[in-house]
């Protein structure tokens, strides 16, 4: 053979073995390249909700279905002297004791910033002043426990609710339902592990996503970071309905949600939905037809009343009404009782 003979070319299995190891060795150098960067990562926090109130008051949670929670034997003093004092079973306020007292009558609120009293101090949310409002008359008979968590969302609530069934023996669960929506996240901190435990995470979240039946693309870093992008770019040119879209979309299921539960729990606790005043809930009236008890207190407010009424986070004042209003209204529905 000629030193200067060509050399055989290659076959066509041969030349479609190479592009297949060169096209994976590039797939591969991607894959790192964003594990690397972590840009899938931060584009996708780029698209979710997050809440950043009080968050050293918070944590982040064990359970997927909470994402975060109030930090159990936590004690912060806030601007302006506002103090938040979480005790040791992650309730805002006093210390309580897991076993209910005998002939005691347990309350436990559930919600969101409104319950949780976003902008006053422990004693001033309207569980406790209801509490307080209560044992005025009843002689410390009463329990109300304050559930509220910033921004949760009716599938939390219902998380926790399971678990206070379970755990605390209520006499009563006193639902404010002012969010609706996808669940939000803890400001600041780590979020992909819920994505990895529960990847229905992905359609809560996204505007556009892979089909279900393509699921396993969200195992490869270059795929979701293309998707991301591609809602990222549709959050730039239309911000606030990429989040009010969802809401729209996800209400339904939250709403079916509850009436299930309660329909699943209606003979072995009391229940009961308080609505606010504050304007614009979209959630007011989906319960008319379940049986359940509704207290409002937007019909209660008087014409030409104190704009701070209307306030998802009002003063502590209006507070102090919430609790003299739901008490009358607890009395007159007869869910005081033991």
């Amino acid at each position: 053979m000629s030193e200067h003979e060509p050399a055989p070319a290659l076959s066509g299995r041969h030349l479609a073995v190479l592009i297949f190891f060169e096209c994976a060795g590039v797939l591969a150098l991607t894959e790192l390249f964003i594990a690397w960067t972590g840009v899938d990562t931060r584009l996708l926090g780029s698209l979710l909700y997050f809440q950043g109130a009080d968050v050293e008051a918070h944590r982040v949670s064990e359970s997927v279905s909470l994402h975060y929670e109030l930090a159990p034997g936590t004690h912060v003093v806030f601007g302006g002297g506002r103090g938040v004092t979480v005790n040791a079973l992650g309730f805002r306020g006093p210390e309580r004791s897991a076993a209910k007292p005998a002939g005691v009558k347990r309350i436990i609120c559930l919600g969101s910033s409104n319950t949780y009293g976003a902008l006053v101090g422990d004693g001033l949310t309207y569980p406790a002043q209801l509490e307080k409002l209560l044992n005025s008359k009843g002689g410390g008979k009463y329990e109300v426990w304050n559930a509220g968590v910033s921004a949760y969302v009716t599938p939390q609530n219902l998380e926790q609710a399971r678990r206070f069934i379970r755990e605390y023996s209520p006499g009563l669960l006193l639902f404010q339902f002012n969010n609706r929506g996808r669940r939000t996240f803890l400001l600041g901190k780590p979020f992909m592990e819920f994505f990895r435990e529960d990847p229905e995470l992905y359609y809560e979240n996204l505007r556009y996503c892979w089909p279900r039946a393509l699921a396993f693309l969200r195992r490869w870093r270059l795929a979701r970071t293309v998707v991301f992008y591609a809602n990222r770019l549709s959050l730039k040119k239309n911000d606030p309905a990429y989040d009010w879209n969802k809401c729209g979309e996800l209400a339904p299921a939250g709403i079916a949600a509850f009436r299930k539960f309660y329909v699943e729990n209606k003979s072995g606790v009391k229940m009961a939905i308080l609505e606010t005043p504050v304007p614009g809930n979209r959630l007011l009236g989906a319960f008319d037809d379940l049986g359940i008890p509704v207290i409002r207190l937007a019909p209660k407010l008087k014409p030409g009343h104190d704009p701070e009424f209307d306030k998802i986070h009002p003063a502590a004042y209006v507070y102090a009404w919430y609790a003299k209003e739901i008490a009358a209204e607890l009395r007159r529905l007869g869910l005081l009782t033991k």
